[in-house]
């Protein structure tokens, strides 16, 4: 039997640190929804957090570091969750023996994915063209996200085949396409439709296009 990893209390100092770090990270993210990437500088950030600036250096480095930091507990849900192919949903898909079914609840997990990281995936989108930082780290997430949709066909094709004259790379570039932030903006913004309304046709789409008629 192996030990139990005891979990170490945290310090008064680690704690005003964790409090100070999502002081800047809020204003940060709001400022940057408000103002746009490229018009707010570390000194605005600095005196909406009513930190100096010097502490948002010594932490973050630059703006597109902070940006990162809004992204990654948007993707994950939280600061402490665990990588997204060990999140509950995708233990589930794993388990789960029916193709439907699995889509079903990859289709939930990916609106939910969707849903929190809209706000800032506009943010990065304006901010990507003028800012080769801000480029850099979107092609990053696009790059996770292919890499993790291409594991989502994986764990369908550990159930049977795809449709017929689909292979794994087709299906997960087919994935990407109807499951990313542009295309959840279209849905949701451009024409109004509720994050309810985008899951059941995600879960639709993808059930007829990547798997066999029954």
């Amino acid at each position: 039997m192996g030990s139990v990893k005891k979990r170490v209390p945290r310090t008064r100092r680690a704690d005003k640190a964790e409090h100070t770090r999502r002081r800047i990270v809020d204003a940060a993210s709001e400022l940057f929804a408000e103002r746009g990437f490229a018009a707010t500088t570390i000194d605005d950030i600095a005196r909406h957090a009513d930190v100096a600036v010097e502490t948002i250096y010594a932490r973050f480095r630059s703006k597109q570091n902070l940006l990162n930091a809004i992204l990654e507990p948007a993707i994950l849900g939280n600061d402490d969750a665990p990588d997204l192919l060990d999140q509950p949903p995708i233990i589930a898909v794993r388990a789960e023996r029916d193709q439907r079914t699995q889509l079903t609840v990859l289709a939930a997990f990916s609106r939910s994915i969707l849903e929190r990281v809209a706000a800032v995936q506009r943010i990065l989108h304006l901010a990507a063209p003028n800012d080769a930082a801000a480029a850099a780290l979107e092609r990053r997430d696009q790059q996770r996200r292919a890499s993790i949709q291409r594991a989502y066909v994986d764990l369908l094709l550990a159930n049977g085949p795809l449709r017929a004259g689909m292979n794994a790379d087709v299906a997960a570039i087919t994935y990407s396409a109807l499951a990313n932030p542009n295309t959840y903006a279209f849905f949701t913004v451009e024409r109004g439709w509720t994050p309810d309304q985008y899951q059941q046709w995600l879960t639709d789409s993808l059930t007829r296009l990547l798997l066999p008629d029954q």
